[in-house]
C-alpha cells in the first residue's frame, strides 16, 4: 500500500512539474511575442510542441504569433489543427476568423464569425467582424412596421406605422425612420435619424434625433444618446439620456446591464425621469432572449416592466407610470435577406378613482436586405 501511495504521489508530482513547465514556456513565449521578439517566441513554441504535440494552448499561441507576423497561410493549418483537437475552443475559432478576415477571405471569415456567434452571441470580436463584412457586402435594409394598442374600456385603438431605411457602413449603421401615429382622433408624424457608431470591438454608441410635423402626439423634437461598453466575461453595460421637447422639456436617464450566457442574454434596464409631481418616476425592466439559428441572430424573448411599458417617444407613453407589463418578442432571419419580427404585450395600469385599465399592444414588421 505504501509503495502504491508513493507511486501515485510521484505521478501527481510529475504532472504538476509538467504543468508548471508548460505554463513557464507559454508565459515566456507570450512575453517575447508582445515585446516584439516573435521569432524567438516561435522558436520556443516549436521546441515545446516537438516534445508535447497535444498541447492545444501552445499550438494556439503558435498560430496567433504566426498571424501577428502576417504569415496567414502558415497560421491557418495550425489553428485548424487546434480546432480538430478541441472543436469548442472559442479562442482558436476567433483566431482563425481573424486570419481569414485579415487575409481577405471574407466568406470564410463570415462563416467562422457565424459559428462563433451561434454558440456565443455575446462575442464582441466576432460580432464586429461580421458587421463589417455584412456592411461591405450588402448595404441596405428596408423595414416596415405596424403596431396597435387595444384597451378594455372602450378607448379607440392607438395605431402607429413606421417605415425606415438602414444603411450599414464599416463604422456603424445609419437609420432614417418615418413614424405616423393615430391616437384620440389626432394624427402626427415623427421623422428620425439614428446612428450606431462603433469605436472599437465592444465599444459603440447610439445617437438619435427626431422632429415632429404636427406637435400633437410626438414631441417637437427628440434627442437620444447611449454609450455601450463590453466588460468581458459576457457582461455589457450602457448609460444614456433622452430629451423630449414638449411644452415643458422632459429629461430621461437610462442605464442597462446585460449578461450573455451561451445562447442566452439577460438584461436589466432602468429609466429615471427627474421632474415635478407624479411625473418624477423610475421604471424597471428585466428580461431575457434566447438566440438560435445558424448565425445566432434570430431570437425569442420575454420582458417584464414596472412603470413605463416601452421606450418613450410620444406624450401618451409618459402616462403609464403605474403599470405592469409582460412582453413577448421574436426576430427571425428567413433565408439570407428577410427578417420577420413582432411583439405581443399586455399591461395592467392603475388609474386614480377609475377601474384598472388593461392594454394589449401588438407589433409586427418585416425587413428586406438589398
Amino acid at each position: 500500500m505504501r509503495r502504491r501511495l508513493t507511486l501515485i504521489a510521484g505521478v501527481i508530482l510529475l504532472a504538476a512539474v509538467g504543468a508548471a513547465a508548460q505554463d513557464d514556456v507559454l508565459a515566456k513565449a507570450r512575453e517575447a511575442a508582445r515585446s516584439g521578439h516573435r521569432t524567438e517566441a516561435l522558436t520556443m513554441l516549436e521546441a515545446h510542441l516537438a516534445r508535447s504535440p497535444r498541447d492545444v494552448d501552445a499550438r494556439l499561441l503558435y498560430g496567433l504569433v504566426l498571424s501577428w507576423e502576417g504569415r496567414y497561410d502558415e497560421a491557418r493549418p495550425v489553428l485548424q489543427q487546434v480546432l480538430a483537437q478541441a472543436p469548442t475552443y472559442t479562442d482558436a475559432r476567433v483566431a482563425l476568423m481573424n486570419v481569414e478576415y485579415w487575409s481577405g477571405h471574407s466568406a470564410e471569415a463570415k462563416e467562422q464569425a457565424d459559428r462563433i456567434l451561434a454558440a456565443d452571441p455575446g462575442n464582441v470580436t466576432a460580432r464586429t467582424v461580421r458587421d463589417r463584412l455584412e456592411a461591405a457586402a450588402r448595404h441596405w435594409w428596408a423595414t416596415t412596421q405596424y403596431s396597435v394598442d387595444l384597451f378594455d374600456d372602450g378607448t379607440d385603438p392607438w395605431q402607429e406605422f413606421a417605415l425606415y431605411l438602414t444603411r450599414r457602413t464599416p463604422v456603424g449603421s445609419l437609420i432614417l425612420r418615418g413614424n405616423h401615429a393615430t391616437r384620440f382622433a389626432q394624427d402626427d408624424q415623427l421623422i428620425e435619424a439614428e446612428f450606431y457608431p462603433s469605436f472599437r470591438p465592444g465599444t459603440y454608441a447610439y445617437l438619435g434625433a427626431g422632429v415632429s410635423t404636427e406637435h400633437d402626439l410626438y414631441p417637437d423634437y427628440r434627442l437620444a444618446f447611449d454609450l455601450y461598453q463590453s466588460l468581458g466575461r459576457g457582461f455589457e453595460v450602457s448609460g444614456g439620456a433622452r430629451y423630449l421637447a414638449f411644452e415643458e422639456g422632459i429629461e430621461i436617464y437610462v442605464g442597462t446591464l446585460s449578461k450573455y450566457l451561451g445562447n442566452w442574454m439577460l438584461t436589466g434596464k432602468v429609466y429615471h425621469v427627474p421632474a415635478e409631481g407624479d411625473l418624477d418616476s423610475t421604471s424597471y425592466h428585466g428580461g431575457f432572449r434566447r438566440y438560435f439559428g445558424g448565425d445566432g441572430t434570430s431570437y425569442v424573448g420575454v420582458t417584464y416592466s414596472h412603470g413605463f411599458s416601452r421606450e418613450i417617444r410620444a406624450a401618451v407613453d409618459l402616462t403609464t407610470l403605474n403599470s405592469d407589463t409582460v412582453r413577448g418578442e421574436f426576430d427571425v432571419l428567413s433565408g439570407q435577406r428577410l427578417r420577420i419580427f413582432g411583439t405581443a404585450a399586455t399591461s395592467r395600469g392603475e388609474r386614480e378613482n377609475r377601474p384598472v385599465l388593461w392594454q394589449t399592444t401588438l407589433t409586427a414588421g418585416v425587413s428586406v436586405q438589398f
